[in-house]
């Protein structure tokens, strides 16, 4: 095709050719992202993705401790507008992300930080630094499948930072923690990936036989903090590193 002087697309020589020559490739607009994210910039990387919300510094603070990612806690896992989740998406049946994470003291058992393996609103899996009902500091997990929320392990924790992983390998997410100068240590039983796929939840019907939610987000691992009372709580993560396997 081709446009003419009076602003009309037309077929050169009038008749369509057999043969067309490929259009040169696009050069593609990210440069290849290493593994690991020291949080050095100005702005997150372009395979980190948020949940309803732009990556705004007034929760996604990459200025105020340098080298740190700084995520102000957002609404609970249900909220509909500004939950504080960033996340990488999971591009093989077998990857895992790992980090830093250093929390705001827990004011109460509505401020968590940690990672996840995210769905949607009603299905993820969860480990995180909080604190019990005596306000202990806990390492945990908390799982939520279709909307049913269920409460794993809690481990005590003296504070500071501490290295979480979460694992995803078909059909299992694991977590597993790490303190200064400490080994790996699982956290929990494995737990059910299939609650992340599209399939589980498109399951999930109304009483109309339609899906309850959109089913075609695809799983998530992230970094995610909460702050259900908007009681100032925030986390620090030093790096995040993703990888697939």
């Amino acid at each position: 095709m081709e446009w003419s002087p009076d602003g009309w697309p037309r077929v050169p020589g009038g008749v369509p050719a057999e043969q067309v020559p490929a259009p040169a490739p696009a050069p593609h607009p990210w440069a290849p992202e290493p593994a690991r994210d020291d949080f050095d910039g100005d702005r997150l990387g372009p395979r980190w993705a948020t949940l309803r919300r732009p990556a705004t510094p007034e929760w996604a603070d990459l200025a105020t401790r340098p080298s740190h990612l700084r995520l102000h806690g957002g609404q609970s896992p249900r909220g509909l507008r500004s939950p504080s989740l960033v996340a990488r998406r999971a591009g093989s049946t077998h990857c895992s992300l790992t980090a830093s994470v250093e929390a705001s003291s827990p004011a109460g058992v509505r401020q968590l930080a940690g990672l996840t393996a995210y769905y949607d609103s009603r299905n993820w899996h969860y480990a995180y630094v909080g604190c019990d009902d005596a306000g202990v500091t806990v390492l945990a997990v908390l799982s939520c499948d279709d909307g049913a929320r269920v409460v794993g392990p809690q481990l005590p924790l003296s504070g500071g930072p501490v290295e979480l992983r979460v694992t995803l390998e078909l059909p299992e997410v694991r977590f597993a923690y790490r303190l200064p100068g400490g080994e790996w240590t699982p956290l929990g039983e494995p737990l059910d990936a299939t609650i992340l796929s599209d399939e589980y939840a498109g399951e999930k019907q109304d009483t109309d036989g339609r899906a309850a939610s959109p089913a075609f987000t695809g799983a998530f691992l992230g970094l995610w903090v909460q702050d259900i009372g908007a009681d100032g709580g925030y986390a620090d993560f030093d790096w995040a590193e993703y990888r697939e396997h």
